[in-house]
């Protein structure tokens, strides 16, 4: 398998590894080979994830050797576990209960509060534990304050530094407490530590749909909670902001986390998985239908985090084809002229196509293309030109004749010939699908803290994915994420990446918005890289300079994947030794980003594009 898709990777013209399908009869055979590896049956994804567990869920040895670790910290904060509990299954509790105690790290505290539930047997099972272990301190309220109220009231009873947040039918890890203070130790500024997470049967004989998270990720968590568990907050901070509000009942953490990550930049995400979300048929980690009320508490929450930090008219709504998904547009402010850079020579049918599917698909008016030819010979190619320029006043040819083809010097010359205040470097050999591509992308593209904007590009048929945001160290330097993933069946954590906006650390230049005083300020892109990496190494420079690049699944363009450069071997038109002097560049500048991508969890195979888990990993091992 691995040789097989070897054979077929080549990198695209704007630079990124990806495949290409350029025959009929091998495209169903690459489907048939690649489809069963991606799709990963239940049986199979659940082998993989297995394996993980087996490698880092903490056994005895293990656990006794972290626990030495631990009493030698220098650092020892003690954490809060907050609880609050109402008619919780018995079996769930004492689970919660006993996970707490079974913490590597024994500073902690317990504050449990009861929130009037009408089985006594839960207070029992509280009281009995608190028999136990003397950490653990409970209070019962008379009268339900449902889940804020009896968050708030937990609250109150904490006397640590940090407060953990705890759900009454979850389970921590034993080493969840530990992992928490070993980060505290290398760093006892951070304000909000937040880690991956995984889901467990209610008999706890199963472990599946784990969710690797990206580090700080401010994009996503307008789309989703993704941090969810296990969360943990600076008792001060989190006195500052306030605790968890009634008003946003069933999304009230979502919104704690909007609010705690408004007021602090001291971020950090433990990159294992510390919690297990308990399933069952109450619980969200099934499903909210079960929870009507937590769709408009999760509006109201996005809506009133992008009020607070200063988008009150964007629009928030629901994804409709991923219920749970969320969506936010930022309106196009002030109607900037927009600006299409798409370098081209000959091949009449191909840039064709690309520039009437913007005519005729393309909501927004007020934009300009600007086609950067290199030296196109070909008489139906430069008679259309003529005719396009006389029938739309929006377009220019700048020629640009160059040799060889430097897709770097090509767009950085159509960004000094265009007007705009905003620029979109488009390879020749795509397609517009999404009307309003441009309002959408442009509405991103304007906030001040964003550099790149980048989209969801398919292949011809509409159903594979060519590119979903660049993960950097994917195959060694960096790849199109997702690339020839079918979008269904997929499991959660692969699903959610690619239906969501996020940030992503770097974007293709196949499609990507830029502010032109951005892109000026940077140099535009790296002449050294002629044809390969350049975006890549832009969207790191952005990145370099505090900005953050955005992936976004709602605007979709077809990519007829390097049909104007070809493959190394095709008539020779790359260059395969400045192909390898491209990537040691590449290394030597950004090796910190191929080991950590803020933005691919370690825990992600970089051996293949698909967010598939790496179970050879093992933190402890």
């Amino acid at each position: 398998m691995k040789k097989f898709l070897k054979s077929i990777t080549h990198y695209s013209l704007s630079g990124v590894r990806t495949i290409i399908i350029r025959h009929p009869g091998v495209k169903d055979s690459i489907k048939r080979a690649i489809e069963p590896h991606i799709s990963l049956g239940n049986s199979q994804y659940r082998e993989i994830y297995d394996q993980w567990i087996n490698n880092n869920l903490p056994d005895a040895i293990t656990a006794s050797a972290l626990k030495r670790q631990s009493d030698q910290s220098t650092y020892r904060p003690l954490i809060s576990i907050v609880v609050p509990t109402y008619n919780t299954d018995l079996v769930f509790l004492r689970d919660c209960l006993e996970s707490v105690i079974a913490q590597i790290y024994e500073n902690w505290e317990l504050c449990i509060v009861d929130d009037a539930s009408s089985d006594s047997r839960v207070r029992d099972i509280i009281k009995e534990y608190s028999l136990i272990d003397n950490r653990i301190k409970y209070k019962f309220l008379k009268n339900n304050r449902h889940i804020a109220g009896a968050t708030n009231e937990a609250i109150k009873m904490v006397t640590g530094e940090y407060v953990a947040l705890f759900d009454h039918d979850d389970i921590l890890w034993p080493n969840a407490l530990f992992e928490v203070v070993r980060a505290l130790n290398d760093d006892n500024s951070i304000d909000f530590l937040y880690s991956d997470e995984d889901k467990i049967t209610k008999d706890r004989k199963d472990y599946g749909a784990p969710f690797f998270k990206p580090d700080w990720n401010p994009d996503f968590l307008h789309s989703v909670n993704y941090i969810t568990h296990l969360a943990v907050v600076r008792k001060t901070l989190l006195d500052k902001v306030g605790g968890p509000k009634k008003e946003y009942n069933g999304a009230q953490d979502w919104d704690l986390f909007l609010r705690i990550t408004s007021a602090t930049d001291r971020i950090h995400h433990i990159p294992t998985v510390l919690y297990s979300w308990r399933i069952h048929d109450q619980s969200t980690a099934k499903s909210t239908d079960s929870k009507p009320y937590v769709i408009e508490a999760q509006y109201q929450a996005i809506h009133d985090d992008l009020v607070r930090r200063g988008y009150p008219d964007a629009v928030v709504k629901q994804d409709q084809k991923n219920k749970g998904y969320w969506i936010v547009e930022y309106p196009i402010k002030d109607n900037p002229l927009i600006s299409i850079v798409i370098p081209t020579k000959n091949q009449y049918s191909i840039v064709k196509r690309c520039v009437d599917s913007i005519y005729k698909k393309t909501t927004y008016k007020n934009f300009e293309i600007i086609l950067v030819d290199t030296g196109s010979t070909e008489k139906s190619v430069l008679s259309w030109y003529k005719r396009l320029q006389a029938k739309h006043n929006n377009i220019k040819v700048v020629v640009w004749p160059e040799q060889p083809f430097s897709y770097a010097r090509s767009c950085n010359e159509g960004a000094r010939k265009a007007n705009g205040e905003l620029l979109v470097m488009l390879n020749n050999d795509t397609e517009v699908i999404t009307p309003n591509w441009l309002e959408l992308m442009a509405g991103d593209a304007q906030r001040s803290e964003i550099g790149a904007v980048g989209c969801l590009l398919y292949f011809p048929d509409r159903i594979h994915v060519q590119h979903a945001g660049i993960g950097i160290g994917l195959g060694g330097v960096a790849a199109n994420s997702f690339s020839m993933t079918v979008n269904h069946g997929l499991p959660p954590n692969q699903h959610l990446y690619l239906n969501t906006k996020h940030n992503m650390t770097a974007v293709t230049a196949a499609c990507m918005m830029i502010r032109k005083d951005v892109y000026d300020s940077v140099g535009g892109f790296d002449e050294k890289f002629r044809v390969t990496y350049n975006d890549v190494d832009l969207c790191l420079r952005l990145r370099e300079k505090g900005l953050y690049n955005v992936y976004t699944p709602h605007v979709r363009l077809i990519h007829h994947e390097s049909i104007s450069v070809g493959l190394p071997s095709e008539l020779k038109k790359r260059d395969t030794k400045e192909m390898q002097a491209a990537v040691r560049l590449f290394k030597r500048r950004w090796q910190k980003y191929i080991d950590h991508d803020p933005d691919l969890n370690p825990n992600i195979n970089k051996d293949n594009a698909f967010y598939e888990v790496d179970s050879t990993i093992n933190r402890y091992g």
